[in-house]
């Protein structure tokens, strides 16, 4: 089953689903024993892109959890709320460093080229890879984006994962552009969906 994330569901399991997703979740939020905890918090706030109101979750039979999506509308995002929710989750230190890091990684925190929704995160149990989860969640996403009137799809995928970017080609995305991380060779593309009916 696919539905939207509640204040009920394993706010633990989702943290490690979201800490899963790529490479950079380690790097902004750090080890995991000490990420875990602070994601799950962002998760039970409102007001920031890994809140529960902005995930997806596939569940099986027996309720659990399997794969998320995390999805939201970046040009609805209130910058000084979402910064509310960090300085709750944050001590000084760590936002400072948090704040250290997003300079590095400036170019994809930039999302104001997106005029649509933004597929932050798509992440699957290791246990439940090539099971079609991802495609499904994908899948679901794009009909309640229609249904909610929305025009076009956005996701960034990194440079080294050609097997992501083939898979969003075939589902109708198209590369936009290239955001590198500053001071490294490893960075993003940016794709799109258009979803207009003609």
């Amino acid at each position: 089953m696919i539905r939207f994330a509640t204040l009920e569901d394993d706010r633990m399991r989702l943290a490690n689903l979201v800490y899963e997703t790529d490479n950079i979740i380690p790097f902004i939020f750090g080890k995991k024993d000490k990420a875990l905890p602070q994601i799950k918090t962002l998760i039970e706030r409102e007001d920031n892109s890994f809140s529960y109101k902005n995930i997806l979750v596939f569940e099986d039979e027996n309720k659990t959890i399997k794969g998320i999506l995390v999805a939201y509308l970046p040009q609805q995002k209130n910058r000084k709320k979402e910064q509310e929710d960090y300085s709750q989750v944050f001590s000084v230190l760590e936002l400072i460093i948090l704040w250290l890091k997003s300079l590095l990684l400036k170019s994809i925190e930039n999302k104001s080229e997106i005029a649509g929704l933004y597929i932050q995160n798509i992440s699957v149990d290791a246990t439940a890879r090539g099971e079609g989860i991802g495609t499904q969640l994908m899948n679901y996403i794009e009909k309640w984006a229609v249904q909610q009137g929305f025009t076009s799809l956005w996701l960034d995928v990194a440079f080294d994962n050609s097997k992501a970017k083939k898979l969003y080609e075939r589902q109708g995305f198209s590369e936009v552009s290239e955001h590198k991380i500053l001071f490294s060779k490893n960075g993003f593309f940016r794709m799109r969906k258009s979803m207009i009916i003609k």
